[in-house]
């Protein structure tokens, strides 16, 4: 034979349920005052997800850094990278070119290391996930371009002439590779 019901209608569950609640409470009062206190202390000390930027730090946001790298090869790489070309082919003046690919190195360094602060930062704090792939395809757009940079300044430095040749071949690695600055 079963038991009883105790409860007929919602409203005798629900008073059971309130009822069987506070006698929870009141015995175990004091562990659950603790608990919320040290929850309340661990959420304080917490950003929440949806509050984060991504990678607000010293160094500006993600958004920054791909908008200087845009901004450095004005909209598109190919285009970069053909016009410092023709500048080398143009200029009588080898060393205003070399001066030129290493100050955009130097910029591209400095993106670099804001772009690994991201890293980091994001992933400190969100772990992985869609914010940390984000970061981490702007980082391969900046080594990409510093590929590049590093692949035309050692066929310069080497020959200019080697340049040239590689370059009417279509063989070095910026026409070899999809435009770095679409994303």
């Amino acid at each position: 034979m079963t038991r009883p019901r105790l409860h007929w209608t919602p409203e005798e569950k629900t008073e059971a349920a309130r009822r069987s609640r506070k006698k929870y409470y009141d015995w175990n009062r004091a562990i659950i005052s603790l608990k919320d206190k040290a929850s309340v202390n661990a959420d304080s000390q917490k950003i929440p997800k949806r509050c984060v930027k991504l990678c607000a730090g010293r160094s500006g946001t993600l958004a920054n850094v791909d908008a200087a790298l845009n901004r450095l090869m004005n909209g598109s790489s190919t285009e970069l990278f053909d016009n410092l070309v023709h500048d080398f082919k143009a200029s009588t003046d080898i060393e205003s070119c070399f001066q030129a690919i290493t100050t955009l190195l130097v910029k591209v360094e400095e993106l670099r290391q804001q772009v690994q602060e991201c890293h980091c930062a994001t992933l400190q704090r969100l772990g992985v996930g869609k914010e940390l792939r984000q970061v981490e395809l702007t980082a391969g757009r900046v080594d990409d371009v510093n590929k590049a940079l590093e692949d035309v300044l050692m066929h310069a430095m080497d020959d200019i002439h080697s340049l040239f040749y590689h370059h009417a071949r279509g063989e070095l690695l910026y026409q070899k590779t999809p435009d770095f600055a679409v994303l």
